[in-house]
């Protein structure tokens, strides 16, 4: 997608030197179910996607509160309905719970109306469990069709995470012009599941890499973005991530960055409202 960037002149808020967005993807069950939908009938694949929003969220909400940060978490509307208490207690204590589809799921052909009754569900899901109106979004596995940008639009997003294109954030552009939507940029590098995801289901995933190496991997990517003033936005996924020694290496990763001056912290829509009150 084209973007509108001015990164020779970036000012992030009270003298900040970069930004940093811890988010997370809870798909829980959604994220294997949408890779193959065999796995609604294999318990143990179930099972480990059950991990995350039963036992890795609870986990990641205790080391981002000892850091006093806010994170986002993008979440699929059927976990907000599976697991509605943990999904409390992450708006309760003043994380963002952002637009993740209703079962992790994608369709390339799934035009315009199917789309639109997907997002409704979704939204009606979030008013009714949460009392909240996501304001950002990631589509699903990173993919977006030209039905799903039309209702992002329409349903006026403040922002998305989809795309891979940029060191900072920008604003949408198409044929139309310049538009209100902000992009909050990730990249693969800076996702757990690169490292850690492994399943021997379709399709096979092998990463099974130490804390170690992926804070070596991680602070280095973080010191070039904080040197260029620019924007970092990992990725992370409660069910890989909330094993114990995952969460000291989020722990490790905060300790560092927040030992930095001017690293800013926080959450896709505090970064998104930024840029969008100061951009144009």
């Amino acid at each position: 997608m084209a973007n509108l960037t001015i990164s020779d002149s970036i000012k992030w808020p009270s003298g900040k030197k970069c930004a940093v967005m811890f988010s997370f993807d809870m798909d829980g069950e959604t994220l294997w179910t949408s890779r193959n939908p065999d796995n609604w009938n294999r318990p143990g694949n179930l099972a480990q996607g059950a991990y995350g929003p039963r036992v890795g969220a609870p986990k990641i909400l205790d080391v981002l509160e000892k850091h006093e940060i806010k994170s986002t978490f993008f979440t699929p509307a059927w976990i907000i309905e599976k697991y509605p208490e943990i999904c409390h207690q992450i708006v309760s204590r003043g994380h963002e719970m952002a637009y993740h589809g209703y079962l992790h799921e994608f369709d390339q052909t799934a035009g315009y109306r199917k789309e639109k009754a997907i997002m409704d569900k979704c939204m009606d899901i979030f008013d009714k469990i949460l009392k909240i109106r996501p304001c950002g979004l990631r589509s699903p596995l990173y993919e977006i069709t030209d039905a799903s940008i039309r209702l992002i639009k329409e349903y006026e997003f403040l922002y998305s995470s989809t795309f891979m294109d940029d060191d900072y954030p920008y604003f949408w552009a198409d044929r139309d012009g310049f538009s209100k939507i902000v992009e909050l940029p990730t990249q693969w590098l800076w996702e757990d599941g690169s490292f850690f995801f492994f399943t021997l289901s379709e399709p096979v995933r092998r990463g099974i890499s130490s804390c170690k190496q992926v804070f070596d991997i991680w602070i280095e990517e973080f010191d070039a973005i904080y040197e260029n003033g620019a924007f970092l936005n990992l990725v992370f996924h409660p069910q890989i991530i909330g094993r114990f020694s995952r969460i000291k290496l989020i722990d490790d990763l905060l300790n560092y960055m927040k030992s930095k001056p001017g690293t800013w912290i926080t959450t896709g829509e505090e970064i998104a409202g930024y840029w969008k009150n100061h951009r144009r």
